[in-house]
């Protein structure tokens, strides 16, 4: 666990780092926005943020394993991997909307699961962290998820995949079986913090497909250790390796399964 801590402690650290990187870039006038896909847009800061973590994770833990969602990738001789979302929320950041973070998992491949992550919000100066076994933080304050049962009464997240234009799986059909059930579906473009939403009980839960590892391999971490159950569509464990994750408070999450079946 003393190893972990450290670990825990140096992702949190090299966030809040990347955030300011993120916060320089923010709405400059050299900001470049470049496009991976017709609406999957990559920023100069993605890769200034990209370049900072994979240097100073490589300095501080060479035998450790990276993979960053801009290509970014090393293999380590040790348990450790790290998942690098240097900027989660990316076509927010390039509109100017201030909704975006930085997202660092620590997986180990010997237990096949995240056990370190942290989720840094520069907007709103909030460090979202958790320990496997550990518990879950917000700026060092224990959070847990909502107690919400009524599935009318609860707010929703979820999200979108890039090529939404080209493939029937692209969330509708689950999307026009919640919204209806529910007070209200919200959909704010960085799967990292919806998440954390979820953990500190803002959102009484979250689903979204074809997500990355890198999206959701702190979030989920984070959003279990608050005590919500965190599944894919079929209610096996969450696998940062399979697109598909449902995070929401135990009352909810059962029904909830049902609608995405």
């Amino acid at each position: 666990m003393e190893e972990r801590r450290e670990i825990l402690d140096f992702a949190g650290e090299i966030a809040l780092d990347a955030g300011a990187i993120l916060l320089k870039g923010f709405r400059s006038s050299g900001l470049v926005v470049t496009y991976k896909g017709v609406s999957n847009p990559v920023t100069s800061t993605d890769r200034e943020s990209e370049d900072f973590l994979f240097a100073r994770i490589r300095g501080r833990f060479p035998d450790h394993g990276v993979i960053a969602e801009e290509g970014s990738r090393v293999k380590g001789a040790g348990d450790y991997l790290w998942y690098l979302d240097p900027l989660d929320g990316t076509t927010n950041f390039a509109h100017g909307v201030e909704h975006f973070s930085v997202s660092i998992g620590v997986y180990s491949q010997r237990e096949r699961r995240p056990v370190a992550g942290v989720v840094y919000d520069p907007c709103r100066r909030e460090l979202f962290s958790a320990l496997a076994h550990g518990g879950a933080f917000l700026n060092g304050e224990g959070i847990r998820v909502s107690a919400t049962e009524d599935l009318s009464r609860s707010l929703i997240a979820t999200g979108f995949p890039y090529d939404k234009n080209l493939s029937y799986e692209n969330n509708l059909a689950q999307l026009g079986r919640i919204l209806p059930r529910v007070q209200c579906v919200r959909r704010f473009g960085s799967a990292a913090l919806d998440l954390c939403y979820v953990a500190a009980g803002r959102f009484d839960a979250y689903w979204e497909m074809k997500v990355s590892p890198w999206d959701i391999a702190a979030g989920c971490l984070i959003a279990e250790e608050a005590g919500a159950r965190v599944t894919r569509f079929d209610g096996s464990p969450y696998d940062i390796e399979v697109p598909e994750v449902l995070a929401a408070s135990s009352g909810l999450h059962g029904r909830l399964l049902e609608l995405l079946a």
